[in-house]
């Protein structure tokens, strides 16, 4: 161990207003380094300067979230990047958490918890709880008796809203990654290498905003098609059709993993427009795998803002 490093906070907008708002008044601004990347139709970056002068805006209109969050690596000064989306924001905690978990040097990748607010609408719940269920903080307590409630989870996987890397170990990974920094493809490259990837509980972040646009069924259908796509290239068409197969019951399969862990938390008593929504976002998502794994990506990256 040693005295934790520096990092910086680079915050994608996915709402701006408000919600960006509510996320950069809940930093230490003074404290630590920021970056936010801006995309169209969010406001004057002269505007967003003038109100937090310690903050670096950086103009990045009409790229979609990957590259964007690729824009703020190359930029930043730290030790280590941590990543919110304004729709998540941070709790009180989160910083000294993102820096303890950063003192191993054995870490390269974390993930932390995200919490879902239960006042947001129907849709909103059931979209933050299909994206983020598998983080909710109940669902990362261990299982073991007696042991620690708060360390380093060894994962594979991390939450794309509220993720931190090392910044030198990432940039070696995006080399291999043309489209930008996906999560879950730069965990799994960082992971083949034998680098070491975890989930901080006390890495906290509350799911709070959701607009129309995020909610969309045709947004989950090409999150879908990004991951399948991403999974599937180089594999042959034998694995591509017997996955389209199975593709049948994802919505069934994936819904009840929802529902599963909407239980652990102690929230499957929600209302049932929440698990109706819920049901919708999975079969979204698994009509969006069965094209990615079909025909790849295409162009559902460039839908991702």
């Amino acid at each position: 161990m040693r005295s934790a490093p520096d990092f910086c906070a680079i915050v994608i907008p996915l709402i701006g207003e408000n919600a960006l708002t509510n996320c950069l008044d809940r930093l230490p601004l003074s404290a630590l380094e920021c970056i936010v990347v801006l995309r169209e139709a969010m406001g004057d970056k002269r505007d967003w300067q003038q109100r937090y002068p310690s903050v670096n805006f950086l103009d990045a209109s009409y790229e979609p979230v990957p590259l964007r969050r690729q824009r703020g690596v190359a930029v930043a000064a730290s030790d280590v990047v941590a990543f919110l989306e304004d729709t998540s924001w941070p709790d009180p905690d989160w910083c000294a958490a993102v820096r303890s978990t950063f003192a191993d040097l054995d870490t390269v990748a974390a993930g932390g918890a995200v919490r879902i607010t239960a006042t947001l609408p129907s849709r909103c719940q059931a979209l933050g709880w299909s994206e983020y269920g598998a983080f909710s903080p109940h669902n990362l307590l261990p299982r073991v008796p007696g042991s620690n409630t708060d360390g380093p989870i060894i994962t594979s996987r991390v939450p794309g809203n509220n993720m931190a890397f090392r910044r030198t170990e990432l940039i070696e990974a995006l080399r291999g990654e043309p489209d930008g920094l996906v999560e879950g493809s730069v965990c799994a490259r960082m992971l083949k290498t034998g680098r070491r990837v975890v989930l901080q509980p006390r890495m906290l972040v509350t799911y709070s905003a959701c607009n129309r646009r995020i909610a969309a069924l045709g947004t989950r259908v090409h999150h879908g098609r990004i991951y399948a796509g991403m999974q599937f290239q180089g594999q042959s068409q034998l694995s591509r059709f017997l996955h389209v197969v199975k593709a049948v019951l994802l919505p069934i399969v994936l819904s009840a993993r929802t529902m599963l862990e909407m239980s652990d938390s102690g929230r499957l008593k929600a209302r049932l427009p929440v698990l109706f929504w819920v049901m919708l976002m999975q079969s979204a998502w698994a009509i969006g795998e069965t094209i990615g794994a079909l025909a790849g990506p295409g162009k559902s990256l460039n839908e991702w803002r």
